[in-house]
């Protein structure tokens, strides 16, 4: 076989190991693991127990498939690594992803190893440009970070998945910039109203969690899609619920959207 179709039949591989992934992602862990979490929630009422490490909301609840149409979608890197989100909210993600109008934009707040970053590009329409802020390691933040997040900011360097990533994905990571800095202080201007999906997932420290909001509402295109992750552990402090649902409603009047909470 000649080396061109040696390559040819590699990428088609790479191309069905994703789409397997996806379906097993979407169609098989997240149903089993929803049930899984309602039965240990049930037994928690049945036993008395209150193992609550989130607050409860007030805010409305719905279905990811009641805000985004069911796409075909693909992912990599499913195997999730501690400070990744869990292999249910990457599929959701990427059906996110794969939703936005083409020509907007991706704004994520929060890089890390840039798994979710990958997915967020390999899914999304290729018209899409991908931006993504992160931390650098040793830079002051304006805010105090929370408890045990400054281990996921001392890292060699971020984004590691989209820098090393296969011959099939490398059209789709050629779509990312990676930005640096402190998401209080930066300056996303260039980015203002262009963005049809912003992901929040930068600091759960309740000051970064407001002003990473404000800052996505700033970004988000009409019709456009903030997606926060570990929204109960950022409105932890009694009252911050309202207090946040406070901060970012006055965003949502002159530019409708649909907001899904995690």
């Amino acid at each position: 076989m000649a080396p061109s179709d040696q390559n040819i039949w590699k990428l088609r591989a790479e191309q069905i190991r994703g789409r397997l992934n996806a379906i097993y992602a979407r169609d098989i862990y997240y149903p089993v693991a929803t049930l899984d979490w309602l039965w240990r929630k049930r037994g928690h009422v049945l036993r008395a127990k209150n193992k609550r490490r989130v607050q409860a909301t007030c805010l409305p609840q719905v279905a990811w498939w009641d805000l985004f149409q069911r796409r075909k979608i693909s992912l990599t890197k499913i195997r999730k690594s501690s400070g990744n989100v869990n292999l249910s909210e990457l599929a959701i993600l990427a059906q996110a992803a794969a939703e936005c109008p083409a020509g907007t934009e991706i704004v994520e707040i929060g890089t890390f190893d840039g798994r979710t970053t990958v997915n967020l590009a390999l899914n999304a329409p290729p018209s899409c440009s991908i931006f993504t802020l992160d931390l650098p390691p040793h830079q002051p933040t304006r805010f105090q970070l929370e408890v045990g997040e400054r281990q996921f900011v001392e890292k060699p360097s971020p984004g590691l998945w989209f820098r090393q990533c296969p011959p099939s994905m490398s059209s789709s990571a050629r779509r990312i910039t990676q930005l640096f800095g402190d998401s209080a202080t930066f300056d996303w201007s260039n980015q203002y109203g262009k963005a049809g999906l912003v992901f929040v997932d930068g600091s759960h420290a309740y000051e970064y969690a407001c002003v990473d909001s404000i800052t996505a509402m700033q970004l988000v295109t009409i019709n456009g899609a903030v997606l926060w992750h570990d929204y109960g552990a950022c409105t932890r402090r009694p009252g911050a619920d309202q207090e946040f649902r406070l901060t970012t409603h006055s965003w949502h009047q002159p530019r409708p959207m649909a907001c899904a909470w995690r």
